[in-house]
């Protein structure tokens, strides 16, 4: 079959960004989009979508929720009584309708398709052709990546001549002197699974992520905790665990996200007030994996030293063990005195916004922390070495038991080398670029991925709800006003809830 050969129409929609009337240009056709076959009572197999000839290499310049419909997906919306009622559909290359992630899953698993779920999205509000341009820039870069990143991400500024500071650009974390990372397969725990890792309850990897909710006894435990099709809807405080190198699953399976190369079309722009911001140039469905915070992991003495000297505003710690010790620690105190007065518990809510957020805090430093907590604190915690399903490895996780207090598991690493820190001052992705809001659209999760050690977790970012094509991607640093005597910091987010302040 020929690709459907129609001119494109262009229709504008105006978007006020920063002051500057932009333009959102919706392509309503494509040169290069094919169309599919007319339907025929068949049985799907492989020869349903090997037609279209779909090759990933091919799609480093399409957005990514537009990729299935230049190899033979359409995708229809049904109007009805306002958006909520709209109902989206895809027609598959053969010609069959789908209206649901689990069909789909269905399809592409049945013909073989080397397409990937998050691919799909069946939300109205959702335009997979949105995409921003920004006309005339004063400046412009090709890549910021240098070719690094699978798609390229461009650079404008339309308010004056300057380019961004020159850093390394890296798409992984680099360990530096005296931070050793243990990435070797003896000592990680893979599963064995055959479909994809669809059934959450026979992956080990999965049961990893949804047993380690147990860490936190108040917290409301979820079945289904982690991604669902490739999508993270809620933050999970407990970290998800993600297959890895030992595993026998694809490498395109349900539990392999940010290990995936960048997916969606970034762009990094000069703001007015908040010096350079990140923008998507597509519509991004919600709980979209967008990238990680990548730099170099220092020692928690070479951090505080960089900081002093080069400044701390790219420094963030990896303290997730600090994060749950801490909830975990606040639970035990208050199901002491909930005990004494026979009234059900309930997490604090201030540790239910903590978990809720994952976001980031200002120390008496002024480093960027994942979280709050007060380090003069004790942690009392118990570990235990659990052992994987096959008998062959051993790693170090929280202790079920919190009754008793003990020390905190980053004790028993032995180390003494505190909560590691990532640079990006110097060395670093897109991530670094992202600007705080007072209503976010991006929150942060720990995700296991090259190494189960619980003080190396990959800081990643997922989008918190459906983003229009334009928009800037923030989150929620999380500051508290006065923490740092002295120091004030306007924030100019400009959203409904701006608090005004950051510091």
């Amino acid at each position: 079959m020929k690709r459907k050969d129609t001119p494109i129409e262009d229709i504008t929609q105006p978007i006020k960004v920063e002051n500057i009337i932009l333009q959102i240009d919706i392509l309503q056709s494509s040169k290069t989009i094919l169309n599919p076959k007319t339907y025929i009572i068949h049985k799907c197999n492989h020869s349903c979508v090997e037609w279209a000839e779909y090759d990933q290499n091919k799609t480093k310049k399409i957005n990514m929720l537009a990729i299935p419909l230049h190899f033979g997906f359409n995708r229809h919306t049904t109007n009805g009584y306002g958006i909520k009622n709209s109902i989206t559909y895809y027609e598959t290359p053969c010609g069959i309708s789908i209206k649901t992630m689990k069909n789909m899953m269905h399809y592409l698993t049945t013909t073989r398709s080397k397409m990937t779920i998050d691919q799909f999205d069946f939300n109205s509000c959702v335009n997979p052709l949105a995409q921003f341009n920004v006309s005339r820039p004063i400046k412009f870069l090709d890549d910021i990546s240098e070719g690094l990143e699978f798609r390229p991400i461009t650079c404008v500024n339309s308010i004056n001549k300057e380019l961004p500071q020159k850093i390394k650009y890296i798409v992984s974390r680099q360990a530096v002197t005296g931070v050793n990372i243990n990435v070797e397969s003896n000592f990680l725990c893979g599963c064995d699974c055959t479909d994809n890792c669809e059934d959450k309850s026979k992956c080990a990897c999965w049961q990893s992520t949804i047993n380690g909710q147990s860490n936190i006894p108040d917290l409301e435990k979820n079945p289904n905790a982690g991604y669902n099709y490739r999508r993270l809807y809620k933050n999970v405080p407990t970290g998800i665990y993600e297959c890895n190198k030992t595993c026998k699953c694809h490498s395109s399976c349900l539990n392999r996200v940010v290990q995936q190369p960048m997916s969606h079309n970034l762009q990094l722009f000069k703001t007015e007030k908040k010096g350079w911001g990140v923008r998507c140039l597509n519509d991004i469905a919600r709980g979209t994996f967008i990238c990680c915070y990548i730099g170099d992991i220092l020692t928690e003495t070479n951090a505080t030293e960089q900081g002093k000297k080069y400044g701390d505003e790219y420094l963030a710690d990896l303290d997730f063990i600090e994060v749950v010790e801490k909830c975990k620690e606040d639970y035990e105190e208050n199901a002491f005195l909930s005990q004494q007065i026979k009234k059900p518990r309930k997490i604090s809510k201030k540790n239910m916004n903590l978990l809720n957020k994952l976001t980031t805090q200002k120390s008496s430093q002024g480093r960027i922390q994942t979280t709050c907590y007060d380090k003069n604190l004790a942690l009392n915690n118990t570990f235990q070495f659990l052992e994987s399903r096959n008998l062959k490895h051993k790693y170090l996780t929280f202790s079920k038991r919190y009754y008793e207090p003990q020390k905190s598991v980053r004790y028993y690493y032995g180390s003494g080398d505190g909560v590691y820190t990532i640079n990006a001052k110097t060395s670093g992705n897109i991530g670094r670029y992202f600007n705080h809001s007072c209503t976010p659209n991006l929150f942060v999760q720990n995700v296991f991925v090259d190494t189960q050690d619980l003080r190396f977790p990959w800081v990643s970012f997922f989008s918190e709800r459906y983003i229009p094509a334009g928009t800037e991607l923030t989150w929620n640093y999380g500051y508290e006003v006065g923490s740092i005597p002295g120091k004030v910091m306007t924030c100019y987010c400009d959203s409904d809830k701006c608090k005004r302040r950051l510091l």
